[in-house]
């Protein structure tokens, strides 16, 4: 299919970061996505009239910066805002390995391959507008058909039904959830310091903004020795995808389908076998092994030692992506359950 980039451009600008006159712009890419920072750059200007700096990295090193500046005469800048241009490629399906077996140590390919979780901040939330937008191989038709559908759908709309919903759950009293299907049935401790975050963000400042493109998912945090019961997953193992059954007892992975790479992800870390936090939308479910969320308290400690305990601290992540047609249930803090989802759509 002919991307459309300009359109993507003006989502991001528009839609997601909401740019204004006056913005500086700072983006984050790699070489290979620098034409399409130049798109989103020039579209950027004829909104902010503000120089626009992009940043390109080569292996996580920056290889160059270059400045992208308005016709004069140039607006004043009076606000920053930032966004990274993510490359995702499809996983393959053939393999068991890599060549080059994976060191705990070596952050640098660990978060290439999509394992290194999100760091935990403390004290302070971000108070720019940021976004990170996912960008794809061009023959890779099915997730920029899911792009393109959703800017078509009208994005501000969506983001309003995901806000909805996101504070209809954090005003229940929501402390356990329940999922159940085919190939799944567990449960889960929700902490009430957890939020459940979409990619709705509202600085202090009162300006509102969207991180991304998933900002339908609602993201909460687990207790990580709470899990109990069995799912099955998609996964992508350093590289390559694998379906993968999981059985947890009091918060802890006991038993999987064995492989030599997930047996040897699994390894770097006895965080990484319990659960930090899970997304949900429509059809779509994730429960994300290892490093949870800061940005889904509800208060940031000042210091680690306020961490509460049930915070899963890892410094690896695994995105297992469960079956599309779950029930999902809730109990709150009377003991009352309701469903909340049904074959994977959500009723709320």
């Amino acid at each position: 299919m002919a991307i459309d980039y300009q359109k993507y451009a003006k989502a991001i600008t528009d839609d997601l970061l909401g740019l204004r006159p006056g913005d500086a712009l700072s983006i984050n890419t790699e070489e290979r996505d620098l034409e399409f920072a130049r798109t989103v750059a020039q579209r950027a200007l004829e909104i902010t009239d503000v120089t626009v700096k992009v940043v390109v990295t080569n292996k996580g090193k920056i290889s160059q910066v270059l400045d992208f500046d308005p016709a004069p005469p140039a607006h004043r800048p009076v606000a920053q805002a930032m966004l990274r241009i993510c490359h995702r490629s499809p996983a393959v399906t053939e393999g068991d390995f890599l060549d080059v077996v994976v060191d705990p140590t070596d952050l640098g390919a660990i978060q290439k391959l999509g394992h290194l979780a999100e760091p935990v901040v403390l004290g302070r939330r971000i108070a720019v507008p940021w976004c990170v937008a996912e960008v794809y191989d061009e023959e890779d038709d099915e997730s920029w058909d899911a792009v393109f559908r959703k800017i078509d759908l009208n994005i501000p709309n969506q983001s309003l039904s995901a806000m909805y919903r996101s504070r209809s759950y954090e005003t229940s009293g929501i402390t356990e959830m329940h999922f159940e299907g085919e190939g799944t049935s567990f449960s889960v401790g929700v902490p009430s310091e957890s939020l459940f975050r979409s990619g709705h963000q509202i600085l202090a400042s009162g300006r509102e903004f969207l991180s991304g493109m998933d900002f339908d998912r609602l993201s909460f945090l687990v207790d990580k020795d709470s899990v109990n019961g069995r799912f099955r997953a998609d996964v992508t193992v350093f590289g390559v995808r694998k379906t993968v059954d999981f059985t947890f007892e009091n918060g802890l992975l006991v038993d999987w389908t064995h492989s030599q790479a997930l047996d040897r992800l699994l390894s770097f870390d006895e965080l990484l076998r319990r659960v930090g936090y899970i997304t949900m939308r429509d059809n779509e479910i994730i429960v994300n092994l290892g490093g949870a969320l800061s940005d889904a308290l509800s208060q940031l400690p000042v210091s680690e030692e306020l961490i509460p305990d049930w915070f899963n601290m890892s410094l690896y992540t695994l995105e297992c992506v469960l079956e599309r047609n779950l029930d999902v249930s809730c109990t709150d803090s009377n003991g009352i359950t309701r469903q909340i989802a049904r074959d994977g759509v959500f009723l709320e």
